[in-house]
């Protein structure tokens, strides 16, 4: 029996994702993993995973701080990424979903990053979503966001107008303007410990 596709977990906790890749392989897919912080310094070639392995879905874990995560996701998604489907897990479901909005790329949020087996059925559904051929039907499965539609255009894989240098460059921008933030908002609280209020007699 053949695989059931290929899965690419995208994770920044390797303990996260050797079990979940296990739990993968055991239902029938084959899972490719990728640690986030690696893509975004550069020593994990996003692109070439996606087109080496052309995924039936990716798994991509979003946690704190979210907003800056969902930002690079957005970055990571531009590349070859942008067609997929995505199931996102994230401690926090609530919130990511308010990040997402009816994001049709997003087949599933599911709310315990934790619970391996509730993600390898809602990677299961989105598998089966889509190969569902529209007008016989739609998939029994209704997810937390969104169902995604079937694609418009032909299943010809189109090659992406990013390259490695591009997405890296956009990533180490994003990773100084978070750092920059971070040092502000230290200063600013630094200097509210030390104003002239704080030594009052």
């Amino acid at each position: 029996m053949g695989s059931l596709g290929v899965v690419v977990l995208f994770n920044a906790n390797l303990e996260a994702v050797v079990p979940l890749a296990k739990l993968l392989e055991s239902a029938g897919f084959d899972a490719v993993s990728a640690l986030i912080p690696e893509v975004i310094n550069g020593r994990c070639d996003a692109i070439g995973i996606m087109e080496r392995h052309d995924p039936a879905v990716v798994v991509y874990d979003i946690g704190p701080p979210y907003e800056e995560n969902w930002e690079i996701f957005q970055i990571c998604r531009a590349t070859s990424m942008r067609d997929r489907r995505f199931v996102i897990t994230s401690a926090n479901p609530a919130h990511v979903q308010r990040l997402a909005g009816r994001d049709e790329r997003i087949y599933e949020i599911v709310d315990e990053p934790w619970d391996l087996d509730t993600i390898v059925h809602a990677v299961k559904e989105a598998v089966r979503a889509r190969r569902i051929i529209p007008g016989n039907g739609s998939p029994h499965h209704i997810s937390n966001v969104t169902t995604m539609p079937e694609r418009r255009h032909s299943d010809r894989r189109q090659s992406s107008s990013w390259t490695s240098n591009d997405i890296y460059r956009k990533l180490r921008e994003k990773r100084e303007e978070m750092e920059f933030e971070r040092r502000r908002v230290g200063r600013r609280a630094t200097d509210r410990d030390h104003g002239p209020s704080s030594h009052a007699a």
